[in-house]
């Protein structure tokens, strides 16, 4: 009885001495911030070093929220997700993706936090280098000449690296590969507006016939196998992806504001001349822009440059033989040296490409004699609004369309389509800069000296790969300077 006694004496006061561990414990403990605080603490430092372009972008987001994180904000398989909703939407990927993140650790007021913290830096700065230059641009001595064809040729390696790699992970398979090539070649013979969305819809169309054609082959209990297989694990991560951000209705509301501004603007811009109505004009070209474009900020280029840049052409008849002329209209927005100057210096720069915007809405603005903020504004917001009113409309849908069959189907077809608009985009940009650089042999070399350094060359991981890019542009900028200090042709 003394023995028992004992044992339970010494089990109370075991009790007794757990139980003050777990209090102190769980006083010790922190507490945990506020979502907002995380979001504006995180987004804070990633707006000014998200350097390298969407895909860089992606990964910080990736080790920043997921992978490395002492509260994971998310699973592996919403981020997913998430990443493949911002492919599929019009807008800048990585744009989207930082509202989405937000959205999905604070609600719509955590989604508005974490966007603007993460595009305002590279906004001013393009904004700045926009108002800056405009003046200097316009006629630029040969000194900013020889710096504007190293920056561009410079932005032509990153260009031509980010269409490698993109083409490597999108385009694996025969039909895609097909479509790539395809889309690039029928992009770069023929430029226009329409084209650039039906090659993609033309991808999305192809994969999902050939998804088909191959399920209607297979065996009956292979395909019923494998499509549990999907549903199951679609539905590992329902719950966090089901409800994010706005009601239904409100996101239904928002879709329809976005295709109604875009009729409405097409209408006025069509029954004004632009000579009456500037701002109109370059809102209603940034909003079409923004609202067509799908995936990275390299797709949107030729499209910025066929908006920005007028031509005239002026032919005549010799010998019987008849010759024509392209040259840059006095009405054009930007001229082509700018344009590429601009790129070069929004590749340096954090955050995402389509800050380029800001910049030739600046310049735009100085050619017209228009208010700077009202051109930075115009083009800013025209080519950002559609993805961002976008991803907060259709995050509420997210949960049952993410199931859809079809949009699997054809994701394949839509980015292999993309991909190929980006390497159309940088044999163009290449050559358009060689013609414009006052040493044109001297600017392919320097474009090659870029390619490598930013697609061959391995720097340490961490600070060191998110400053590779601005590095390669710097490089590019002084090999220009040499190039014109040594009179290489």
């Amino acid at each position: 009885a003394l023995l028992v006694a004992v044992s339970h004496a010494d089990a109370r006061a075991m009790a007794r001495r757990a139980a003050s561990r777990d209090g102190d414990e769980e006083r010790a403990a922190p507490v945990a911030p506020s979502p907002r605080r995380e979001i504006a603490s995180s987004f804070a430092l990633l707006g000014w070093t998200a350097f390298g372009g969407p895909a860089a972008h992606v990964a910080l987001f990736n080790e920043t929220f997921v992978k490395r994180a002492a509260r994971p904000w998310m699973t592996s398989g919403t981020f997913a997700e998430l990443l493949a909703l911002g492919q599929c939407l019009p807008g800048p990927t990585s744009t989207q993706m930082s509202f989405a993140i937000g959205i999905a650790r604070g609600g719509v007021a955590g989604g508005a936090l974490s966007g603007t913290l993460f595009q305002y830096p590279g906004l001013l700065l393009m904004s700045l280098a926009g108002a800056g230059a405009a003046e200097t641009l316009v006629n630029p001595g040969k000194t900013l000449r020889a710096l504007a064809a190293g920056l561009s040729a410079a932005g032509v390696g990153l260009i031509a690296s980010a269409a490698e790699s993109l083409t490597r992970s999108q385009a694996k398979t025969a039909t895609t590969k097909v479509l790539c090539a395809t889309s690039a070649v029928v992009a770069y013979y023929h430029q226009t507006a329409w084209l650039f969305p039906a090659l993609i819809a033309f991808g999305g169309c192809a994969t999902t016939c050939e998804a088909r054609a191959r399920e209607r082959w297979a065996k009956k209990e292979d395909g019923e196998t494998r499509g549990a297989r999907e549903d199951a694990s679609g539905d590992e991560d329902a719950e966090e992806v089901a409800h994010l951000g706005l009601t239904p209705a409100v996101g239904g509301c928002l879709i329809v504001g976005w295709i109604v501004a875009l009729v409405a603007l097409g209408i006025a811009v069509s029954k004004t001349d632009y000579a009456s109505n500037k701002e109109l004009h370059w809102f209603e070209a940034f909003w079409r822009t923004g609202s067509i474009i799908f995936g990275g900020g390299q797709v949107v280029l030729p499209l910025l440059l066929n908006d920005v840049v007028q031509y005239d052409t002026t032919c005549s008849i010799a010998s019987g033989a008849t010759s024509c002329v392209r040259s840059e209209s006095l009405t054009s927005w930007v001229t082509e040296e700018q344009f590429f100057a601009g790129l070069a210096m929004a590749q340096a720069m954090p955050g995402p490409l389509f800050n380029l915007s800001a910049y030739l809405g600046a310049v735009a603005a100085r050619r017209a004699g228009v208010n700077v903020v009202v051109g930075i504004m115009c083009a800013w917001f025209g080519l950002f609004g559609p993805g961002v009113i976008l991803i907060f409309a259709v995050l509420p849908f997210w949960g049952k369309f993410r199931k859809w069959r079809v949009y699997r189907r054809a994701l394949p077809g839509l980015n292999a389509s993309a991909v190929g608009l980006v390497v159309a985009a940088a044999f163009n940009i290449a050559f358009k800069v060689k013609s414009l650089s006052p040493f044109p042999n001297a600017t392919v070399c320097i474009g090659m000296i870029c390619t490598f350094c930013v697609h061959v060359v391995k720097l340490p991981r961490g600070t060191w790969t998110l400053i590779q890019a601005p590095l390669v542009v710097v490089l590019g900028g002084l090999l220009g300077l040499i190039a014109h200090g040594t009179g290489m042709n």
